[in-house]
């Protein structure tokens, strides 16, 4: 491997690669085998530089939202099984199977907002992006990063106390 290879990763328009390859629903070793690197190399590219590891968690957001969008027009357009897949998942206090504990049943609303929170940001990431080009990126995910943690922090905190 080459010293410095990295750095052409880091450029936008290889950022902007790597982001489709995830969107377009590659693997991590696919995309290593891409990059002409191994995938423990990737591993340790998303772990070291943050715009190769946020290029990648971008794509694949965006392709959580392509098939989330499909499965709801499925479950709009008559398809059952979608109607009750997306209802299981996104109306769980009225059409859940099984019955959690008070506990349980908080945490899983505390996750609920976190992920929420998790959509809204990247939706937000997408739409600066789109607006500002590359330019104050750096910046956004930082201040992002930090309301992550913040969301992770409120979830430790809502989730089930257990007494010692």
């Amino acid at each position: 491997m080459a010293k410095g290879l990295y750095q052409k990763w880091l450029e936008d328009d290889n950022l902007v690669l790597l982001q489709g390859w995830k969107r377009n629903g590659l693997t991590d070793e696919q995309i290593a085998h891409n990059m002409s690197i191994s995938v423990h190399t990737l591993n340790h590219w998303k772990q070291k530089y943050k715009q190769i590891r946020q290029s990648l968690k971008v794509g694949r957001e965006t392709a959580n939202f392509i098939v989330e969008r499909e499965l709801f027009q499925k479950a709009i357009n008559g398809n059952t099984t979608a109607m009750i897949f997306w209802l299981k998942n996104n109306w769980r206090d009225k059409y859940n199977d099984s019955q959690l504990s008070p506990d349980e049943l908080k945490l899983a609303k505390a996750r609920s907002r976190k992920t929420n929170a998790e959509a809204n940001i990247a939706e937000f990431k997408a739409q600066m992006l789109k607006e500002s080009g590359s330019s104050g990126v750096e910046l956004l995910n930082e201040y992002l990063d930090k309301l992550d943690s913040l969301a992770e922090k409120e979830v430790k905190e809502d989730g089930p106390k257990t007494d010692v």
